[in-house]
């Protein structure tokens, strides 16, 4: 019976493939306090127990597609903030996050020489121990490139997921636990008094702040009687001269006219946005107006994401806030922002108000950003196609092959295209719902497909692997943040806040970052997660095949 079980999975990959993502997922979903183990690390586990049924044969472009469309998608989001970081962030958290790197690099492959680690190994300890999944797939994608046989490629890939599942735990758990109880310690800082005092002297806002309208805001329909000052003009001298109104419609023999260089005319009728101060002075004089019932005439209300170009300023903003509309949320690097006035070009915001008077206004701060349901296939097809003929390339120096592979080109095709589609937001559309299936499907059914090809020497590869293997991962995962914790508060002069903060984003692990905002009741250490988390992903995606590449 259990032997025609095994047979049907093993002719029958797809069904394997299925079972392990679904039960994956569901074991991921298991979380002890701030640490969760998460899809990856389940889909693996649950990769590996099945792999024990027998040796599955998978078609390596089966892990392929899926690894590339993966890391195209998660550099496509991150393009934009890791290019924006060198133009606009502080040098220090750059600074930072290369140091991070460089340490990391030379503990691990110092720890791999002395203690004689293999490639494969290697490769797994550095995506394990530094919570960096993607260099799974670049640390195979630099043995597909090696000139070995076959049978030591697969043994290597091996390796590398199982030396990854043993050093991932604590790679996260380890790091949680150091950066929000152990550094503090070290550099002797109550942390949660810490963030309060940062709190205060940079004067962040737990509230939004800036102009909020809401109740303020009327709209109201006048007819145009003969001799109205307005008439003979068109809707644009009406808002300039008449500020904090502006004239959402004209309705004219039962048609409405909403271009702005309309001509208004005697018994037009216009629909007039504007704040109930504006009107009490509108009021105060005669324009020979007789006032209609303004809920015969809808206004049109839209919803646009906005991002914010060079002719940006905040008298801009306030000046359409005044004038009825409404700001539904605010970014910065893709984090929330509060208080309105500091906001800048490159930002996005999400506003709502009268659709004819935000297609006039919305120019004079940005473009609105598109945000469609559709996503561009082909923007994404040919973005991955450049990619992976970028990983192509071999370049040998001293005999050591060094190549991206196709992960690492699509990585950097994903960086390019993500900027390049938020410079030119009309094209190369791929909305959140698309990218968060092409990024968990595409990450965990690679993943899935490298546990059950891995599952059938699982036993044998942890046995000649031993403790070794779990000791360098606790090393490499806890020294390059010690040492860079102290270089950070004694030569960079960074405050706990941003140090912390910034460690969590170098490291990639979100999960400290959420540990530590519980800890302190704050999200402030999201302002400098951000920057070096977009610059971590590259730096330690890279890491892996360099160090295989060496190594081999």
């Amino acid at each position: 019976m259990w032997h025609s079980i095994c047979n049907f999975f093993l002719t029958n990959p797809s069904v394997a493939i299925f079972l392990t993502l679904g039960l994956g997922y569901w074991l991921g979903k298991f979380h002890i306090k701030s640490f969760k183990l998460g899809a990856t690390v389940g889909v693996l586990l649950v990769g590996l127990v099945i792999g024990q049924m027998g040796k599955f044969q998978i078609a390596p472009v089966v892990k392929n597609l899926f690894f590339d469309l993966f890391i195209f998608t998660i550099r496509y989001e991150v393009g934009p903030a890791f290019i924006d970081t060198f133009k606009k962030k502080g040098v220090k958290f750059i600074i930072q996050s290369v140091v991070f790197t460089v340490i990391a690099f030379v503990v691990a492959f110092g720890m791999f020489k002395l203690f004689h680690i293999k490639f494969g190994e290697a490769g797994g300890i550095i995506a394990g121990a530094l919570t960096q999944s993607a260099c799974i797939g670049t640390a195979n994608s630099a043995i597909e490139a090696l000139h070995i046989s076959q049978a030591a490629k697969t043994a290597a890939m091996s390796q590398v997921a199982i030396a990854y599942a043993l050093t991932y735990v604590f790679g996260t758990v380890g790091v949680l636990i150091f950066l929000k109880n152990i550094a503090p310690a070290i550099l002797r800082v109550n942390l949660r008094e810490a963030t309060k005092k940062y709190i205060e002297k940079n004067h962040i806002q737990t509230g939004n702040v800036g102009v909020r309208v809401s109740a303020n805001i009327r709209v109201r329909a006048f007819e145009l009687e003969n001799g109205c000052e307005f008439i003979g003009k068109n809707l644009i001298s009406f808002d300039d001269n008449n500020e904090g109104l502006v004239i959402e419609e004209v309705v004219r023999d039962g048609k409405m006219l909403t271009a702005s260089s309309t001509i208004l005319k005697a018994k037009d009728a216009i629909i007039v946005v504007g704040s109930i101060k504006a009107f009490a002075k509108f009021a105060d004089e005669d324009h020979k107006l007789s006032e209609l019932d303004a809920n015969k005439f809808p206004i049109d209300l839209k919803k646009e994401t906005i991002l914010l170009t060079k002719d940006y300023n905040y008298n801009k903003l306030e000046k359409m806030l005044n004038n009825g509309v409404l700001i539904d949320s605010a970014k910065h690097d893709d984090q929330p922002v509060t208080d309105y006035t500091k906001l800048t070009v490159g930002d996005h915001i999400t506003i709502i108000g009268p659709k004819n008077y935000l297609a006039n206004s919305v120019k004079t701060i940005g473009y609105e950003k598109a945000v469609g349901k559709k996503t561009d296939v082909i923007y994404l097809s040919i973005g991955i196609f450049l990619g992976i003929l970028l990983g192509a390339i071999v370049i040998n120096i001293h005999k050591i092959p060094l190549t991206l592979g196709g992960g690492g080109g699509a990585l950097f095709a994903g960086l390019y295209f993500g900027w390049l589609q938020e410079k030119h937001p009309n094209i190369g559309v791929i909305p959140p719902s698309t990218r968060w299936l092409l990024k968990s499907l595409g990450l965990n059914l690679f993943i899935g497909v490298v546990g059950l090809e891995a599952g059938s020497g699982f036993v044998t590869a942890l046995k000649e692997m031993g403790w070794l293997v779990f000791v360098i991962g606790a090393l490499v995962s806890i020294l390059p943040h010690l040492l860079t914790l102290l270089f950070s508060r004694f030569v960079l002069k960074m405050n706990i806040v941003d140090n912390i903060g910034s460690l969590c984003g170098s490291g990639t692990i979100t999960a400290a970052l959420n540990a530590v905002n519980a800890e302190t009741d704050s999200t402030v250490f999201a302002l400098s997660y951000s920057p070096t988390y977009a610059l971590g992903n590259i730096f330690l995606t890279v890491m892996a095949p360099l160090v295989v590449a060496l190594l081999a």
